[in-house]
């Protein structure tokens, strides 16, 4: 089953919106993602796990890996998004039925105070 032509697409077509990734010594890459700024919830913490929420974007990995990108190029990356820039704080990989690498990327987020 291709999951990125049934569900991914779609979703990222109705829900999507353009956004644009900055990082330390490249250029910039356009990019569609799905706006959680107002927030998701994730587990903090080292030993008592704590949930908080934290505004996120979520992003395709696919996407990602055609304009040359990995996770780890995205700590501490620029997104401009619906008109804001945030930094990248962290992020965490949401799986597709088929893995990882055809799933998506939560970008957990910080207001960019430059």
């Amino acid at each position: 089953m291709d999951y990125i032509a049934i569900l991914y697409d779609p979703l990222y077509a109705s829900f999507g919106t353009d956004a644009v990734i900055r990082y330390l010594y490249s250029d910039a890459f356009d990019i569609r993602a799905i706006d959680c700024t107002s927030g998701i919830e994730v587990t903090e913490g080292s030993g008592i796990d704590v949930k908080t929420i934290r505004p996120a974007a979520v992003v395709r990995m696919p996407e990602l890996r055609e304009r040359g990108l990995s996770r780890d190029d995205l700590e501490d990356a620029a997104l401009e998004l619906n008109g804001k820039i945030w930094r990248v704080n962290a992020t965490m990989p949401k799986p597709a039925p088929t893995g990882e690498a055809d799933g998506e990327l939560y970008l957990i987020l910080i207001e960019d105070e430059a």
